[in-house]
């Protein structure tokens, strides 16, 4: 006998927006949502991730930003991008946040059902974490 029971563990986010730089902002911070906002700006932290795939670049930026909010101790309020190469190749954005440590930790963030793709004029990100 076998049965599925209910698991509240993952979170499943999608970003929109017209422009790549703009999904992937909207990307990083849905994902401060589940890491748990600062309320303060009075730390900030560059991350960077590189690829040559959209889906593994985004995996690596948004693993990238939690550990950093972890290691640095930072509850993040905002992502500012500085540079999005929606050709897969790299991007780099900063974190700006409150020095105080994330209330939430984020397991993974994982490729099942992950989605980078250009869909009727907008960019559309899905990315599951579990929580």
């Amino acid at each position: 006998m076998h049965r599925f029971l209910e698991h509240t563990a993952d979170a499943y986010l999608e970003a929109r927006a017209r422009s790549f730089s703009e999904a992937v902002k909207d990307a990083m911070e849905g994902t401060f949502e589940l890491v748990g906002r600062g309320e303060k700006e009075n730390a900030q932290v560059e991350i960077s991730a590189s690829s040559n795939e959209l889906p593994a670049l985004m995996v690596r930026l948004l693993e990238r930003a939690v550990i950093e909010c972890e290691l640095e101790k930072i509850s993040p309020v905002r992502a500012e991008i500085l540079e999005a190469d929606e050709g897969g190749k790299k991007i780099r954005a900063k974190i700006h946040g409150e020095r105080k440590p994330p209330r939430n930790i984020i397991k993974a963030v994982t490729y099942h059902r992950l989605e980078v793709k250009k869909e009727r004029g907008e960019w559309v990100i899905r990315v599951l974490f579990d929580v």
